[in-house]
């Protein structure tokens, strides 16, 4: 599949932004990140030995995670649209035991080049938010996960609160494009955030879909207030 402009755009940022995304992310969340990435990776259930599709993988802070959950008998796989990204991860996985258990491909999150039931579990971080077509996204995890495996996203969101989700705006729209600027010299990348959080469906919406693709138990989990959401699904016995 052909790259769509929005993904072109996307590529471009992030051969900017990788050599700091890490750092930036930390500062615009204060740290909370760490505890949404613990949180959706606790989700996933893993099991010594599983076999991990981490889509929309970024600098692999989610795939060394997954790694060291599925332990040495175990199989990740990270995958992203920016190799400048990968880049990034493939330095952050150097000093796992056994490296050789995780493999970083450079892949479209709407076209995944894997057969149907590849995976027991599926992960997408910060991915849905980006995609071109989140359902379609969405049929593809569904697609390669096992009959019986489970699908976790992680995403920004917005408070439900009034008063909180008007300060979140305010706060998204000028902190981390500044922020950005004075770290990498560039604020649109970050301003792009502000923009795709606001127009990101709520979380009934995006459970919705889930259910929608074919996916069953769908769960989803607000974190600190709504501004992170993890969801959770299964893929239904043959």
């Amino acid at each position: 599949m052909p790259p769509n402009h929005k993904e072109k755009r996307l590529n471009s940022y992030f051969q900017t932004i990788a050599p700091h995304y890490d750092l930036v992310n930390n500062l615009v969340s204060f740290g909370l990140h760490h505890y949404w990435r613990r949180f959706a990776v606790e989700k996933a259930h893993l099991h010594p030995g599983a076999k991990v599709l981490d889509v929309c993988c970024g600098t692999g802070q989610i795939t060394r995670a997954l790694a060291q959950k599925v332990g040495p008998q175990g199989f990740v796989v990270g995958l992203d649209l920016s190799p400048s990204m990968l880049k990034i991860a493939a330095k952050n996985l150097r000093d796992l035991d056994n490296p050789q258990r995780v493999q970083l491909l450079v892949g479209n999150a709407m076209d995944l080049p894997f057969p149907d039931n590849s995976f027991d579990r599926v992960v997408i971080g910060y991915g849905l938010r980006n995609v071109a077509d989140m359902r379609r996204a969405l049929h593809e995890l569904y697609r390669v996960l096992k009959p019986e495996g489970r699908a976790v996203s992680l995403e920004l969101g917005k408070p439900r609160h009034r008063l909180l989700n008007k300060l979140y705006a305010l706060y998204s729209a000028i902190f981390p494009p500044l922020v950005g600027l004075l770290i990498t010299g560039e604020q649109e990348p970050y301003r792009y955030l502000h923009r795709s959080v606001q127009a990101y469906p709520n979380p009934a919406e995006v459970s919705a879909t889930f259910e929608k693709i074919g996916f069953t138990a769908v769960k989803c989990y607000e974190l600190s207030w709504g501004i992170a959401t993890v969801h959770t699904a299964e893929k239904p016995p043959r």
